[in-house]
Order: structure tokens, then sequence, then C-alpha cells
């Protein structure tokens, strides 16, 4: 009797996971889905990067063919995929770093420079009771988002080289080798930074005050230029967060972004000042209300010589014609806010990935050769191996570019993967994939 409750139970308990397998069903993206694969962070059970510590917010693709990332958690950990492996391997912990955001640059000595700071990927603790007054929301959202930054020292400026470190093989509790060059603010973290060959410097925006510096590599000094914006907003990317544009672009001497009011402002090297052009990126500006909300840039690139291709944190796609001083708008890929992260593929379509921290992520791409085409939707990127491997990517912070034309995406979830996705794949009629549930 005893024996058959038993078979009985397993019985049961067989049915009802062939009923819950059944009912699971794997979203594919709308795109030829062999084209669209991920890597571990490391070897399980050996070398993998910690699941707490593993969202990726920076991606830089190497003159020298690999792809390098950091990641942000508790700890900050730098990492390289290997095109001669097709693996990824990790380089260690960023000593004192808990996150990395937009702020992984080469030199042209090839020199991997890391700006780093707290990780911004976590929400802030916001304050259960408000004051009364006259814009008391936004003064304590404020106290709330600086309390964070009370006891930081702020963020460093690390380099590493890829000749001397990637040779290596490193467990969890190993550090980078890498070396401090300055702590350019206190009490900030590094937000984005770029690097100019022109002046041979690190330029970089912090976060939450939005201090603007240049760390010159050749006199091994740091200058903070003052704030890139003054006024306080609250419009993007999430609600939590102060508005500072997450990107900076170096040309001619010149280090460009968006600044106050969505305008786009520019650091001229020549007479070392800030200064505001006519050209406002698109967005929400809530023109008839009394509100000071404005867009920021979530991304900036090198179209071509004198031109760039921006994003903004209301999910808007836009083109600066430098030498005209002119600013078009291209369109929204989607209705939700936010394009998360951008880049310009070889074969010519600007990929990116778009949406909130509160859905799933899609993939988008735009032809720049062929506008008329508009934007593509490639769907949710969902990888399914099975029965080895399958999973959904949900949240996604950085893109870049391989040598040979493969877009690598670092996914920004807890457990997070290196997905990447090989262009040319076709996009399924109606945009649709048949396979995915109704």
């Amino acid at each position: 009797m005893k024996i058959q409750k038993q078979l009985l139970v397993i019985a049961v308990l067989l049915s009802f996971s062939a009923k819950v397998t059944q009912a699971q069903k794997n979203v594919n993206p709308h795109i030829e889905s062999q084209r669209l694969d991920f890597r571990d962070l490391g070897y399980p059970a050996a070398t993998m990067i910690p699941a707490d510590d593993s969202p990726i917010a920076s991606l830089l693709a190497h003159s020298n063919g690999k792809i390098y990332g950091a990641t942000s958690g508790k700890q900050s950990y730098l990492f390289a995929f290997d095109y001669y492996t097709n693996k990824v391997y990790p380089l260690g912990k960023i000593p004192e770093a808990m996150g990395v955001h937009n702020a992984l640059v080469e030199g042209v000595d090839g020199l991997v420079y890391i700006g780093s700071g707290l990780n911004e990927l976590v929400e802030v603790p916001l304050s259960s009771k408000m004051p009364y007054g006259r814009r008391a929301i936004e003064n304590q959202l404020w106290e709330d988002v600086k309390a964070k930054y009370k006891r930081y020292e702020g963020g460093k400026i690390y380099v590493y080289d890829p000749e001397v470190g990637d040779g290596e093989v490193y467990l969890p509790e190993d550090e980078a080798k890498v070396q401090v060059l300055a702590t350019p603010v206190a009490g900030n973290s590094i937000y984005t930074m770029t690097y100019d060959s022109i002046t041979n410097s690190l330029y970089g925006i912090t976060y939450p005050d939005a201090e603007f510096f240049q760390y010159d590599l050749k006199t091994k000094t740091t200058v903070n230029h003052g704030k890139w914006l003054n006024t306080m907003s609250y419009a993007g990317p999430e609600r939590s967060w102060r508005s500072i544009p997450r990107s900076l672009v170096a040309n001619k001497g010149r280090v460009y972004s968006s600044g106050d009011l969505g305008f786009i402002h520019y650091f001229d090297g020549a007479d070392r000042k800030i200064k505001k052009t006519s050209m406002r990126i698109p967005g929400e500006y809530w023109i008839t209300q009394k509100y000071e909300g404005y867009p920021v840039a979530e991304q900036l690139l090198h179209m071509d010589e004198g031109r760039l291709v921006g994003s903004t944190s209301d999910g808007f796609i836009f083109t600066i014609d430098l030498q005209r001083g002119e600013l078009y708008s291209i369109g929204k890929p989607m209705v939700e806010r936010r394009v998360r992260a951008m880049t310009i593929g070889k074969d010519n379509h600007l990929y990116m990935i778009c949406g909130e921290k509160v859905n799933v992520c899609r993939m988008f791409s735009y032809d720049l050769h062929a506008p008329e085409k508009g934007f593509l939707d490639y769907g949710v990127l969902g990888v399914d191996r099975s029965p080895y491997y399958a999973k959904i990517g949900y949240q996604f912070d950085s893109m870049c570019t391989a040598h040979d034309g493969t877009i690598f995406i670092g996914e920004s979830d807890r457990r997070a993967k290196l997905f990447f996705y090989v262009p040319g794949g076709q996009v399924f009629p109606g945009v649709l994939n048949p396979t995915n549930p109704r």
C-alpha cells in the first residue's frame, strides 16, 4: 500500500511537471535566432564572476580584436571576450570599485582606461515621508540621492595593459592588474568617460554632482572644469536618478554631450570653457507646466567625420551635423522611454536596445543609408539552445561592435551573460515570430 501511494505521488508530480513544461513556451526573437547567442562570464564553479557582481554596464571593442567589459555590483570585475577561443575570461576584481558605467575607453597606446564608481544600477532608497512645500518632493529626492555618496571617497581612474594582464588566469578572489591614476572628484562616481587624442586626455562627467573633469595623460594631472549642467531634473533615465548625460564624444578638440534643458553643449579645448549651442535633443519638455524636467543623451557615437548620432532618455534617435550646427530627429523606435544602449554596425545599421527597467528590453535596428525603411523590431533577446541552455534577457545597458561586425550586448541583470548577434539574418514577415505564444 505504501508503494502504491508513493507511485501515485510520483505520477501526480510528473503530470504537473508535464503541464508546467507544456505551458512554458520560450519567447523567440523576430530574427533568425541562430545568429543570437551568449557566453557565460567565466567557467562555472571555477572562474565565473559571482551572480550578484555580474551586471554589465560598460563594453569596449578594442583594437586588438577583443571585447573588454566591466561589471557592477558589490564588487566590480573586469573581463574580456577572446575571439580566438570564443570564450569570456574574467580579468579580476577592480579594487575598491563597485561599478563601471559607460566608462571603458582605449587610448592611442592600446591601454584600457577604466572610470569607476558605486553601482549606479541599483535603486536608490527613497524616503517614505515627504515634507510639504514648494518643490519639496524634488528637494527630498536630491537628499535621498546624495545620501548614497555621503562617505564615498570618489570614483577612480584605472589603467589596464592587455599585454600584461590578458595572459593570466584569474580566480574570483584575484585582483585585476590595474593601476590607479587619479580620483577626479571626491564623493562622486564617474558616470561616463571618453578619450581625446588631440589633447591626449580623458574627459568625464560625474554622478550625482555632474562635475566635468579632464585627466591629462601626459602630465598626469586632473582639472575640474566645473558643472556640466546645473538645473536639477529627474526626468530620466529613471525617475529616481538625477538626469545627467551618460555619454561624451570627442571631435577635433571639442567634447560634446547634452546639457541644461536638453541643449547640446561642448567643451572647447582651446579656451577650456563649456559652451552652449542652439541644438536641442528631442524629447518631452513639459513646456506648459512649471516643471524643469528635460531629457539627456544616453549615447553619442561618431557616424562619420563631422556627424554624430545619438539617443535620448525619452527614447528618441537623432543626428548632429557639427559643421552646420544642425540637429535632426530620426524618430522613436518604441512607445516606451529610453534607449538603453546603441552601436553602429559594420553594415551601416544602427543597433539599439530600447525599453524601461519595468519591462523587457527589445532590440531594434535602423539603416542609416536607407531611412525610408524605418526601425526594424528584432523583439526580445531570447536564446534557446534546449536541452543544453536557454535564456531570455530582460535588461541590457551596453553595446559595442567587434572588428568582424558582431554586435555584443551586455546584460545588466543578476547572473548576467554577454550576448552577441551576428548581423545579416532576415527579420520574419510581419516582424513577428510565428512560434511565439499568443
